[in-house]
């Protein structure tokens, strides 16, 4: 039974790993990949599986595959980056790096919400009623806005470490809580933002 439930983890490791690689290219959304979710499929056994001489080749074709997923992107769509910089800049500027990516992570979360918030980040940054137009907010090029940009290229890279995983909201946090915040999952506070689930 062992082998057979490797052989399966692999095979639905190869079908992430293809979606991964192929379904941004195919959508068009190639120059703006995120980093996916990862699947956790050691729990899962079929009663009876057989494995073929092509899923015994596999492995190694699924090596392939993961590792091209894995690399980051290269090429950043430069307009996910300053959508991103804006909203980092005009929420969290004058909060320290950790405070500045917990912000930008939020934009990547929900981006990964299956479409709620938008499909790409200027979308997200832009929906009505959340943030601001990004168009019209035209910040000083000075080190803050510097700050704000590298924290965006290395958050959509996916350089950055988890700083309040599963946050997709945020409000200060010297206003009092809404309605609206009251009935979600409080995760965490970091510098002047409370970060929701």
């Amino acid at each position: 039974m062992p082998a057979i439930r490797r052989t399966l983890v692999v095979s639905a490791g190869a079908l992430i790993a293809a979606a991964v690689v192929i379904l941004p290219a195919s959508t068009g959304l190639a120059a703006e990949r995120t980093p996916m979710l990862s699947y956790d499929f050691t729990g899962f056994a079929p009663a009876a599986v057989q494995s073929t001489p092509a899923e015994a080749a596999a492995p190694a074709q699924i090596a392939a595959v993961q590792t091209e997923a894995a690399e980051p992107v290269a090429r950043l769509d430069e307009a996910s980056v300053t959508c991103m910089a804006k909203v980092v800049h005009h929420e969290a500027g004058n909060q320290s790096r950790t405070g500045k990516v917990a912000v930008a992570q939020t934009l990547m979360n929900r981006l990964k919400a299956g479409g709620r918030f938008g499909s790409t980040i200027c979308e997200v940054a832009n929906q009505p009623g959340q943030y601001f137009k990004t168009a019209s907010y035209r910040p000083q090029k000075d080190d803050t806005w510097e700050a704000a940009v590298d924290v965006a290229r290395d958050t959509l890279n996916g350089d950055e470490d988890q700083v309040v995983p599963g946050a997709i909201f945020f409000r200060a946090a010297y206003a009092p809580p809404t309605s609206f915040f009251r009935s979600r999952q409080r995760l965490a506070a970091v510098g002047d933002h409370v970060f929701y689930r």
